[in-house]
């Protein structure tokens, strides 16, 4: 089986507080897991971290079998910052935000970094971004803004925008919790269909029904710490972790 993530001994800080302490954390190709987990315990941050939008203070990355950056005497070296743009776009990503373009139309926010970043031609990647919002069902909103479209609708957008760049892991921060209950299905099945497909998938979710569901392996954080990982089952039905056992208490309850 191909590693697509491989993260070892992560640390990270902001001033002094300790964020991230010793994280490990294998993702294999076709694997979906899901990092639950309370508020505060470093998700979003370690999910920033492999994607290089925060940089780590000690520990090594792999992605995709490519090192991003590796662990020194003097802490973490990273590879040159053209290696780290390309290694990078291996990785698509979906903000709690939308992070939309507002003063670009729907087809123009999926097209950008294709033509622009990865030099594509925009003809084929016009074609491509058509099949893209055809599957996530925005094929009549390819020339609206953003912010003619309901939340669900934009986040739909990003989910399809992040795979133009034809990523080989996708990465989702909490890609639900700025919907309202209403919105959240139409994205979550947006997801489970790229799960159906194989994709290899990091997801940073409080939706315990996808992550019994759909995630292949579970990770639990806390406190900066993995605390407890492993299959579904193991996660809700038999957990060991203490903490892990009050955290599904309170949430499932």
């Amino acid at each position: 089986m191909t590693t697509k993530i491989k993260a070892t001994n992560i640390w990270k800080k902001f001033n002094n507080l300790e964020v991230l302490k010793g994280i490990d954390l294998e993702v294999n190709e076709g694997e979906v897991v899901a990092v639950i987990g309370p508020s505060g315990g470093g998700k979003s941050t370690l999910l920033r971290c492999l994607n290089k939008l925060e940089t780590i203070d000690k520990g090594s990355i792999t992605i995709d079998g490519e090192e991003l950056c590796r662990e020194t005497s003097g802490g973490t070296e990273y590879v040159k910052n053209n290696d780290v743009r390309r290694i990078a776009c291996k990785m698509g990503m979906v903000f709690q935000q939308f992070n939309l373009f507002p003063h670009m139309t729907v087809l123009e926010n999926l097209i950008e970094a294709p033509v622009n970043v990865q030099k594509r031609d925009k003809a084929e990647v016009i074609k491509e971004a058509e099949v893209l919002l055809a599957k996530v069902g925005l094929s009549d909103k390819r020339d609206v803004y953003p912010r003619k479209l309901s939340g669900g609708q934009q986040q739909r957008v990003a989910i399809a925008r992040a795979l133009a760049m034809k990523p080989a892991i996708m990465l989702f921060d909490e890609p639900t919790s700025s919907l309202d209950p209403e919105l959240t299905g139409e994205v979550l099945r947006a997801m489970r269909e790229l799960a159906d497909e194989k994709m290899t998938m990091v997801v940073v979710t409080h939706e315990m029904g996808f992550a019994r569901e759909v995630a292949t392996k579970v990770v639990f954080m806390a406190d900066g710490h993995v605390q407890e990982q492993g299959s579904p089952e193991e996660i809700f039905i038999n957990p060991k972790n203490e903490r892990l056992k009050s955290f599904l208490k309170v949430i499932l309850k």
